[in-house]
């Protein structure tokens, strides 16, 4: 009879094989690839997110179904943080697991929208008007 190790309920929706956040900290500290500065900085976001969500990096796994519900529920208020210092844990968090491919890059392509707003976008950016491209861009890939 082979003996299997409890899951605990908050992980049992979460693949077996997903790394946790303990993983990806230690093989961010032998990435060479990366500069010094931007080690740091996704080191420490993935080591305030798991503070914000009260558990040890080596409890938060690397799912973004599991971490997005959670993730949402936070103050940073309430941990000290301005919301634009929270914004910027959570990027750097999210970026170094995409590093890793375990989430998707996000990328705002132009061929990704339907013919329509691909059309409009296009004339947006045609017109060359340097206002218009940082204030629309999120709202036409929405």
């Amino acid at each position: 009879m082979t003996r299997q190790t409890p899951v605990p309920l908050t992980l049992a929706f979460v693949k077996a094989d997903t790394p946790m956040f303990a993983e990806v900290i230690e093989q961010l500290r032998s990435d060479i690839t990366l500069s010094d500065a931007r080690r740091r900085d996704m080191i420490s976001g993935l080591q305030r997110t798991a503070k914000a969500l009260a558990l040890p990096p080596g409890d938060v796994p690397c799912d973004s179904r599991w971490l997005q519900p959670r993730l949402s529920k936070v103050a940073p208020a309430a941990l000290g943080l301005t919301p634009k210092s929270w914004q910027n844990a959570v990027s750097d968090a999210r970026a170094a697991l995409a590093h890793f491919g375990l989430v998707e890059r996000r990328f705002n392509r132009i061929e990704d929208l339907s013919p329509a707003w691909h059309a409009l976008w296009a004339d947006v950016l045609a017109s060359g008007d340097k206002t218009l491209q940082p204030a629309l861009c999120r709202f036409v890939h929405f």
